[in-house]
């Protein structure tokens, strides 16, 4: 038959031709994946890697952080940059925070793309990939020569440790994220201690009691068939610690903050939802200024893209959250409707107002040690008149008790105000 077969094709050059044009496509389709199935074995046996992506919310920005830190990989010519906000301690406004001389910080680590690098005296080399689907995915390989995978978990045990060495004792905000229906961690609060902020006698020990008994009594609601969760409304004029109290709160007992603007243009009916059912756990849902929202959708502002309905369906869609905490803030607590902060959406309120006489006296004792300077202090200023906010800015200047009272001799802006407008 091999007799047969040659002979057919030596007398048929076309056949022949074709029969030798198609073996010489066999070898060369087996020939092109030599190289990719060689290195695959390579890479197998001769190169080590670890993978990790921004949906890992500890590990991921550990990692981009790190490389911040390092020269080997500060040296490339391929960056990303983002920008950090310095002062982490308050939910001021970046606006606000310029104003007062504050200045971003910028982070840079390696860009997307592929990097070569030496460190710790290793050759290294990464990948970083950006995926768009539903959300953005950003995606992070690290390799190196050889079977022994220990540089690179020292490589990430530092970046771990580099990261608890700056999360120790601060706390998490989070906020929405402009691309998803979901909570982007933002940035670490420094935690500030319950007895920095001045309230009324009793008022600290009043709503941390509460939250307490709150955290110490799930069992109680599983019986009562009650959803496990605690509204709370703090209401007065601003600079009277509202948010301070939240962020002090969060900080006691160890808590994160996820904070929510109603009257974003970037949150929706959905967003909100989505948002609302998704909270990271251990955490207390700060919605700010919600007057804000009640005002501006009264004027049918065209900014706020979330309904009165969604709202307070977004709000009882919290219930489903086991263990929620929602703080609401305002600064005019009877623009808002009734229906939105009835029993079982707010459980608790509690008003923070301008500054008595006991409050003035304590605030005093932050700045100086003396107490009859501190009784002198309450006894020169009108109680009821000027905020935490304003006593603190004004004693901050002040180098000596006289000089804490001359301070004060000008009236509060929010006076001087309503003194122009009645002119």
């Amino acid at each position: 038959m091999f007799d047969t077969l040659t002979s057919v094709l030596g007398s048929n050059q076309l056949l022949s031709g074709g029969v030798a044009l198609a073996l010489l496509g066999v070898a060369a389709m087996w020939l092109r994946d030599v190289p990719a199935k060689f290195a695959a074995w390579a890479k197998h046996f001769f190169v080590t890697t670890l993978t990790v992506d921004s949906r890992d919310e500890l590990m991921f920005p550990a990692l981009v952080e790190y490389m911040d830190s390092r020269d080997a990989l500060r040296r490339l010519n391929n960056f990303t940059v983002r920008a950090v906000r310095t002062n982490t301690s308050s939910y001021q406004s970046l606006q606000d925070e310029l104003q007062q001389g504050g200045r971003p910080a910028t982070v840079f680590s390696p860009g997307e793309g592929f990097h070569l690098f030496f460190m710790d005296g290793r050759l290294m080399w990464m990948k970083r990939e950006i995926q768009v689907a539903n959300s953005i995915i950003e995606k992070i390989s690290l390799s190196t020569l050889g079977r022994d995978k220990r540089p690179l978990e020292k490589l990430v045990g530092a970046a771990m440790d580099h990261r608890i060495a700056r999360e120790l004792n601060r706390i998490a905000i989070y906020v929405p994220s402009p691309y998803s229906n979901e909570w982007s961690r933002a940035r670490l609060g420094n935690n500030r201690k319950l007895d920095s902020v001045v309230l009324k006698a009793g008022q600290k020990e009043a709503v941390v009691g509460d939250l307490t008994r709150f955290f110490a009594s799930r069992e109680r609601y599983e019986t009562l068939g009650i959803p496990w969760r605690r509204g709370y409304l703090l209401y007065g004029p601003p600079g009277t610690g509202k948010t301070s109290l939240v962020t002090a709160l969060a900080s006691e007992l160890s808590l994160n903050v996820c904070v929510l603007s109603l009257a974003s243009p970037n949150v929706t009916d959905e967003k909100i939802g989505a948002l609302l059912s998704s909270v990271p756990t251990r955490s207390i849902i700060l919605i700010e200024d919600v007057d804000a929202f009640f005002q501006q959708r009264s004027k049918a502002d065209v900014q706020v893209k979330v309904s009165y309905s969604g709202f307070i369906n977004a709000l009882d869609g919290v219930a489903s959250h086991e263990g929620s905490v929602v703080f609401l803030t305002t600064n005019h607590p009877q623009l808002i409707d009734e229906a939105a902060i009835r029993s079982g959406r707010v459980d608790f309120r509690m008003e923070l107002g301008l500054c008595d006489s006991d409050q003035l006296q304590r605030m005093y004792l932050k700045f100086f040690d003396d107490a009859a300077a501190a009784a002198r202090f309450a006894d020169s200023l009108a109680a009821g008149r000027w905020s935490p906010a304003q006593v603190q800015e004004r004693l901050l200047k002040a180098t000596s008790p006289e000089e804490a009272i001359a301070l004060f001799a000008e009236p509060p802006l929010a006076e001087t105000l309503e003194l122009r407008r009645a002119a």
